[in-house]
């Protein structure tokens, strides 16, 4: 529940920000979002797959916390700082103006020093402490959201925006390193380069597969920036990447939900695989079901409703419907795929997840350079959706064959039928109200879910136990 909470308040926050900014800063938040668009790929070096790797290592070895605390503090500052130089470098080949090069910076630094952040939250989850993270990260947003807003209404501009979002990180830093220190452990004050050469060597699986799945939630939008900048010049350039960032944003919000599921799964099904291979087949079976259920009336709903969304929350930016008509199917694909990575993982089939991940980011890239010149920002969204789709059929082609089988049609087939159900009455909705549409839809695809039987015996007795704790 910790970590949820901190998934749906970070990405709810974030939409409001932008939200107010994109109504509030004009030509300049094309900017706000390039700098983070650029920020977030070349920071993909101070990742390395040392937070995964700090928690397992730590939790099967608590007295190591201490010294592992500090070498990878040590690896995330040093790649943050070149992360920073090559920011620099950026700006000063492209001879920007003032303004978007302090913009650039500014964010580049903040996002620096919020992984060094992001390092003692993976000691709080190493030591089960979930409500650290949620009242370290709420601490930050709420700070981060609110002053930006209201300064930002009282008529201050892209510069004061970008100081509020670093000094956000500066307090995100200091309150979790305060917090771990007092209540977890104490980074140690020695250097050790031999454990830091060893952090490298061991994080190297964990790497390689984060930078894949990671590489592809950024280098749409950096690819998009670079390729209109080149074709149109630098204001086209930072438009499209806002276009698509606006829809992008909205998707990657909600994939929260199975990103949470998937945090809390490693562990359930790590034992299950253990000691049952059909209690496993069993959970993760149920898991995938209940997932896509969930994530399918989202997307054919989501598509039917772009056009109100958008002009809801960014009316600013009506193009923007096109591009989140197509990266919708992503719901349903990853709400499917819940559990695969874990499941691989579990059984000691990392390589196998990573192979899925390089496709994936391998397709995304070709149809990135493909499909962006032509169709701009929805190029890069077409790119998306296909490289997801790519990565969770292989995961899916690894699992059924090397872990367990799956029957496919009991996941899919009833809750499909519901949603096409839902989709044909909120097509043949005489007005455009949006949130009676979505009443209406949700109500419509309960009622057929029902109808259908999607729900058996076994489902109830699971969510009755889910609620009971007794039972």
């Amino acid at each position: 529940m910790a970590m949820a909470i901190v998934q749906f308040t970070g990405q709810v926050s974030t939409l409001i920000l932008a939200m107010v900014l994109s109504r509030s800063l004009g030509d300049d938040y094309t900017t706000y979002t390039a700098a983070f668009s650029i920020a977030a790929l070349l920071f993909l070096i101070a990742d390395l797959g040392l937070g995964v790797k700090l928690v397992i290592d730590v939790a099967q070895e608590r007295s190591t916390a201490s010294s592992k605390l500090t070498s990878v503090l040590f690896i995330r500052g040093t790649m943050g700082i070149v992360a920073i130089l090559l920011t620099l470098t950026i700006v000063v080949i492209q001879d920007l103006p003032s303004d978007v090069a302090f913009a650039y910076m500014i964010i580049a630094l903040s996002t620096g020093l919020g992984w060094i952040a992001q390092t003692f939250t993976s000691m709080f989850t190493a030591y089960e402490r979930m409500h650290y993270v949620l009242m370290t990260s709420l601490v930050e947003r709420a700070f981060t959201v609110s002053i930006s807003i209201a300064l930002v209404l009282l008529g201050y501009g892209l510069e004061v925006v970008v100081m509020v979002v670093l000094v956000g990180s500066m307090l995100y830093v200091i309150l979790s390193y305060t917090v771990c220190s007092r209540l977890i452990v104490k980074p140690s004050r020695k250097i050790s380069l031999a454990q830091v050469k060893e952090e490298l060597k061991g994080s190297a699986p964990f790497a390689i597969n984060i930078a894949l799945v990671s590489t592809l939630y950024a280098v749409n939008g950096f690819l998009l920036l670079s390729i209109v900048w080149g074709m149109d010049g630098l204001e086209a350039g930072q438009l499209a990447n806002t276009q698509f960032y606006i829809a992008f944003n909205l998707v990657v919000s909600l994939i929260a939900v199975p990103t949470v599921f998937r945090t809390a799964l490693l562990p359930v099904i790590a034992r299950l695989f253990g000691s049952s291979k059909e209690m496993t087949k069993l959970a993760q079976q149920k898991v995938m079901k209940y997932m896509y259920t969930i994530g399918l009336p989202m997307t054919l709903g989501g598509m039917v409703l772009a056009d109100q969304i958008i002009a809801l929350l960014f009316p600013n930016y009506p193009e923007s419907a096109t591009v989140l008509r197509v990266l919708l199917p992503v719901l349903a694909i990853s709400y499917f795929g819940t559990g695969q990575g874990s499941l691989l993982a579990a059984a000691k089939l990392m390589h196998l997840s990573t192979i899925s991940s390089a496709a994936g980011a391998a397709t995304n890239l070709v149809l990135c350079f493909l499909a962006i010149p032509v169709l701009g920002p929805v190029g890069a969204a077409l790119a998306f959706t296909v490289a997801t789709l790519v990565t969770n059929l292989i995961s899916h082609h690894y699992m059924s064959k090397r872990v367990v089988k799956l029957k496919v049609s009991e996941i899919i087939v009833r809750p499909t039928l519901a949603g096409l159900g839902m989709t044909a009455v909120l097509l043949l909705l005489p007005w455009d109200n949006l949130f009676l549409s979505i009443v209406i839809g949700v109500a419509v695809y309960f009622i057929l879910l029902i109808a259908l039987k999607a729900v058996d015996q076994d489902d109830i007795d699971i969510f009755r136990k889910a609620v009971n704790r007794k039972a």
